[in-house]
């Protein structure tokens, strides 16, 4: 446990003053591991405030003898049904400690736990990690914990040498740009059901989605709704792409967050016509180079989209996880599984 490593470390919950240091040792961390920065202050900054995080229970800074924090670890569990939660550490590259990381852990475990109370009494709660493939030393690690692979994710990437090819806007669908006044709402509910039949989804409190959604929407300096950009059939949204020309490995680097197409709508291209036409308006804005982040054994088969307007894989960041209590499943596992809901 954190507690025993006291001779040699100093353990306390992260403040918000922290988030410069925190974004810099992630970043050695990244560097090393990918050879860029992975974490912006801002960013984080903004995280750390949403509406359900609790810096004084959800995270732990570990500090040196002089005080400098070397290690950080925090647990994401901020919606209802509490049973799938998200764990995260880093360690400064420069003091490598096994026992450290074991210790990290533990606590991570630790506060998982907590999120089995808050969950149904029927259901199954685990606590997730993320190991990239090139990181040998955390898969070995969380094999030997009782943690099982169970999905990758691939990092994509599109590099543009020149003004992308127009979009091909599918007839009857309009894009257009996102108004955080008027289209909040319905872009939720829009992503909610976009996402209903991919792996792992699990449907969470509209109310507390809501509240996280208008934090990063308000609270976000960096946001630019220029670059959300949403598919309408008439006055609906049927698809978004979401996006963002600020990014901390590169300055001519572009990330989407959020793409995708409600099923009704989905064979007709405009998926597609999103990719180009964030393409174009990142490429305006002098962002030649778009990354996202994709299910690599995607359900509705996404892959081949990406790789047909010219992504490719630039990295591959595998899912892990350890049960903490049996019970029924909530997440989506298969088509199958998301259909007889909806029957």
């Amino acid at each position: 446990m954190l507690s025993e490593l006291s001779s040699e470390y100093s353990v306390r919950p992260a403040r918000l003053d922290d988030v410069e240091a925190v974004c810099a040792l992630c970043n050695a961390w990244s560097k090393r591991m990918h050879g860029f920065a992975s974490h912006d202050p801002n960013e984080e900054r903004v995280d750390w405030q949403v509406p359900g995080f609790d810096l004084e229970t959800d995270t732990r800074v570990v500090c040196d003898a002089c005080g400098s924090p070397i290690a950080f670890a925090s647990v994401w569990d901020v919606t209802s049904p509490h049973v799938s939660i998200g764990s995260y550490y880093r360690v400064h590259p420069d003091h490598d400690d096994p026992r450290l990381e074991e210790a990290l852990l533990d606590w991570l475990k630790s506060r998982a736990r907590r999120a089995v109370k808050r969950a149904p009494a029927d259901a199954r709660v685990i606590v997730r990690h993320y190991a990239f493939d090139r990181d040998d030393r955390r898969r070995r690690l969380l094999l030997h914990r009782g943690y099982r692979r169970v999905r990758q994710y691939v990092r994509l990437r599109i590099e543009m040498s020149g003004p992308p090819l127009p979009a091909e806007i599918p007839q009857g669908i309009e894009i257009r740009p996102f108004d955080p006044k008027a289209d909040l709402h319905a872009t939720i509910l829009s992503v909610r059901e976009t996402f209903r039949d991919h792996w792992g989804h699990i449907e969470r409190d509209l109310e507390e989605d809501t509240r996280m959604w208008t934090h990063w929407v308000e609270e976000d300096r960096d946001f630019d709704p220029s670059v959300w950009h949403l598919a309408c059939d008439g006055n609906e949204i049927v698809g978004v792409s979401l996006g963002t020309t600020k990014r901390p490995e590169s300055d001519n680097l572009a990330y989407i967050y959020t793409l995708g197409v409600r099923r009704a709508w989905r064979g007709r291209g405009i998926a597609h016509a999103l990719l180009r036409h964030s393409f174009a308006a990142f490429y305006e804005r002098g962002r030649s180079v778009v990354d996202l982040d994709a299910d690599a054994e995607n359900l509705t088969g996404a892959m081949r989209l990406y790789e047909g307007v010219g992504m490719h894989v630039v990295w591959r960041n595998n899912e892990y996880e350890k049960e903490l209590r049996s019970g029924i499943d909530l997440a989506l596992r298969s088509l199958e599984k998301e259909e007889e809901h909806a029957r």
